[in-house]
Formats: structure tokens, C-alpha cells, sequence
């Protein structure tokens, strides 16, 4: 095993997921600690009792704090539920670095002699100087770790002379157990401030919650974020479009959304609003490849009095002909289609003439049987029209329930056989098609 080519060993490592069973190689022998250390050490996954222990190790070890990449942290709270008596000697350098007040410096150390996690989570921030992937559980209020991230995102003193998130390139924040999580937008925008970030995935983030925030970090600056990928993914509501988001981008290439009308748990609804998005989505015309933008099955109706009758109908996105780069369009058929339901004069007559030439990929989805006939005929002339999408690769259509469609006379058809000619069409034009169930 000793000679083992450090290419083979390292690729082992690489390929075992847990931390405990990577650790066991640094105990070998120097050679092997020596190889793999950083390696064993990039990816770390902790809970918030072990945020504490982390902090007092990189100060023992700095090499540690060097090493690592990629920090999952899970299950931690802002709250002192436990007041503990710690020695933090190790640490008052550190509380040094980022205070600005003596009376800040005393907040910092009271918080960390109680144990409180939100204050060790900010001090093990300030010691990761190469971090460039965060997945985490967010949480309320969190004064520490808005401190420390609003700071570096600003570079401001005393941060900025020190490389503190400025290597942070991903941004996951992970609300999946808990269905009542809900996050004001705002508490994400110091990361697009940050200048290596690129990719932001997030759950439960919402607009429609006041939240006041006096740091410049908070707030949006337009055209100037790096980020090109940006994901908002379960029980997020975008009441406004996540306009702050998108138009903060300088050249955002995929934009992925999934709606919930919940904005606070028992509370507090807004429901979809798919023209709020195309307007600031449009700041993205230059640049945008891929959009997912997925309503629910439950509408909550927009107030009339905030509608202007001379503009499209609220519920339809737009027109995506001027959307240069954009290649994969994955959204509902009402939000695309919408044109042809208003009693107000339609602005197009047809879907060809709100796709862009570069489309590969069409998903349409929560298709209703109502909508054959349109979705059809309009389906029908677009591939009839090969010339004018000539990388049209893939068409799918989404559905809920396959419930068999009426006739007027003869038996009810499935949706396979009553969209038979479609089928026809997208095989003879090399074109791939699927009927998909939810």
C-alpha cells in the first residue's frame, strides 16, 4: 500500500463520501497524511455543535482552515438556548479582526463564551480563507453571520485587506425539512456582491416581507453581479418578480423558479405572477440560456386595481423572440400561451412569433385538456417552420392527470392519440417529442 502512485491514492480518497472514512488515511503513515490532507480536508460537512470545535481546531492547525473548500453546515440556531462559560482565548484575535467598537468586541465575546453558534459561525467564516462552495440550513436573524458576510461582501474595515468570501463561488441554502422556513430576499443579496460567486441556489426565499436593513450590502446594485446561475426552488414566492435578484446580474445564463403561494405559513399568500418576472428578465435578454419558471396548480387571482388594462394580461410571460442565447424554456402553457385566452387585443397571433431562433428545447408544462386545440395548432406551425428554429431538438408536454378527452361523435381519445398528428409532424422533422405525467 505504501507504494501506492499518489495519483491512484488521491483518486481513492475522492471517491469515499464519508469524512470519518477519509481521516482514517492521514493516521497511515507522514507520506500518505502529507499527500492527502488537503484533500480529506476540502469537504466538510458539520452540524452546529461541532461549529465550535471546528474554530479552536483551524486556530491550532491553520492549515486546516486552509484546506477547506466546501463547508455543508446543517441543524444550527442564532439563539442561546444554553448559556455555556467558554474559554475564548484562542479566538480574541479573531474577534479583533472583525470588530469595529469596543462595544461590538464585548457583544462578540459574551455571545461566544455563552456558545452562541451564530458567533462561532462568523469566526470560522473569518478563518476560511479559500471557502468556495456554502450549502447550508439557514435561519432567522442571524446578527453575527449577516455581520461578517455584509462586511466582506462591501470589502469594508476591517475586512478590506483579508480574502474573506472573496473566493466564494456557490451559495446553496437548503429549507427542505421544514415547510414554514420563509427568508426576505434581501437576506441573500450581500453574496451577489461577492466577486467570484456564480452560482446561488435557494429555498423558502420571499419578497413580499418588509425587512429594513441600513448596510449598502443589502442592497441591490444593478449589472453588477458575476452570478450566471440563479435557482429558487421550494416554497419561494417572487412577488415582484425577484427583480432584485435578476437585475442585479450582469449575465445571468440560467434562471430556474418554482412558485409557492405561501409567503408566511398560515398567514400570509401571493400568488404567481409571470409578467413581474419577464420584466426583469429582460434585463437578461443578452445572455439568459436556460429558464424554468413553474407556477402551481392553485392560482391566487391578482387585485384588478393593480392592473393596467392596456398592458398584456398579468399571467402571460411575453415574448422571448429577442432572448438571443436562450435554448431551453421549460413553463406552464397558460403563461405561454396566454395570448389567445384575453379579451384584450392579442399582440401576437401565434407561438412561433414569441420564441427565439437558438430554442432546443420546449417544455410545456400543466397542460389541460381545454387547451388541445391551442396547443396544437400552435405546436403544429412551429415545427411546419423548421427554417425559422433550426436547432429545435425536443419538445415535451406536462400534464397531471391523463384523462381521456371527449369527442364530438366516436370514442374519447387519450392525449397520445389526440395529439397523434403532432407526433407525426415532430418525427418527420427530426424533432423529439414526449408526453410526460407529473
Amino acid at each position: 500500500m505504501d507504494r501506492l502512485p499518489d495519483e491512484i491514492l488521491l483518486l481513492i480518497v475522492d471517491n469515499i463520501r464519508l469524512h470519518r472514512d477519509k481521516y482514517q488515511f492521514l493516521l497511515v503513515c507522514r507520506r500518505w497524511r502529507s499527500l492527502l490532507f488537503k484533500s480529506v480536508n476540502q469537504n466538510v460537512w458539520i452540524r452546529g455543535n461541532r461549529i465550535r470545535p471546528l474554530v479552536l481546531a483551524i486556530q491550532d492547525n491553520p492549515s486546516l482552515g486552509s484546506a477547506i473548500k466546501d463547508l455543508r453546515l446543517h441543524w444550527w440556531s442564532p439563539y442561546t438556548r444554553k448559556k455555556e462559560d467558554h474559554d475564548i482565548t484562542p479566538v480574541l484575535p479573531l474577534v479583533a479582526q472583525i470588530s469595529q467598537s469596543a462595544e461590538e468586541t464585548k457583544e462578540w465575546e459574551d455571545a461566544l463564551k455563552e456558545g452562541n453558534q451564530d458567533a462561532w459561525l462568523g469566526l470560522l467564516l473569518l478563518s476560511l480563507e479559500n471557502l468556495t462552495g456554502l450549502d447550508m440550513h439557514y435561519t432567522r436573524r442571524p446578527t453575527f453571520l449577516r455581520r461578517v458576510i455584509s462586511r466582506a461582501a462591501m470589502r469594508e474595515k476591517p475586512l478590506d485587506t483579508k480574502p474573506v468570501l472573496q473566493r466564494l463561488e456557490s451559495l446553496y441554502v437548503d429549507a427542505s425539512d421544514d415547510n414554514k422556513a420563509f427568508f426576505p430576499n434581501i437576506e441573500f443579496l450581500p453574496f451577489f456582491h461577492l466577486p467570484s460567486m456564480r452560482t446561488v441556489s435557494l429555498d423558502s426565499a420571499v419578497e413580499s416581507v418588509h425587512t429594513e436593513m441600513d448596510h449598502p450590502a443589502f442592497k441591490a446594485s444593478r449589472g453588477t453581479s458575476p452570478i450566471v446561475s440563479l435557482a429558487l426552488r421550494r416554497h419561494s414566492n417572487g412577488s415582484k418578480g425577484m427583480a432584485e435578484f435578476i437585475t442585479s446580474c450582469a449575465n445571468l445564463e440560467q434562471f430556474k423558479y418554482r412558485h409557492s403561494n405561501q409567503v408566511i405559513w398560515g398567514e400570509q399568500s401571493s400568488g404567481f405572477r409571470p409578467r413581474a418576472f419577464y420584466s426583469a428578465l429582460c434585463s437578461q435578454k443578452h445572455s439568459l440560456q436556460v429558464l424554468h419558471l413553474e407556477g402551481t396548480d392553485v392560482d391566487i387571482l391578482t387585485d384588478p386595481d393593480e392592473e393596467d388594462h392596456n398592458d398584456p394580461p398579468d399571467n402571460w410571460l411575453g415574448s422571448f423572440a429577442d432572448f438571443s442565447k436562450l435554448w431551453d424554456l421549460q413553463v406552464s402553457v397558460a403563461n405561454l400561451l396566454i395570448f389567445h385566452m384575453s379579451d384584450r387585443v392579442p399582440r401576437v397571433s401565434s407561438l412561433k412569433e414569441i420564441l427565439p431562433r437558438s430554442l432546443k428545447r420546449l417544455y410545456l408544462g400543466s397542460f389541460q385538456n381545454s387547451q388541445l386545440d391551442l396547443v396544437s395548432s400552435n405546436l403544429l406551425e412551429l415545427v411546419a417552420c423548421r427554417e425559422e428554429f433550426p436547432h429545435l431538438e425536443q419538445l415535451v408536454i406536462q400534464t397531471k392527470f391523463m384523462r381521456l378527452i371527449e369527442q364530438p361523435s366516436g370514442p374519447p381519445l387519450t392525449i397520445r392519440q389526440a395529439l397523434t398528428p403532432l407526433i407525426e409532424a415532430c418525427e418527420d422533422a427530426g424533432i423529439k417529442m414526449n408526453i410526460v405525467r407529473r
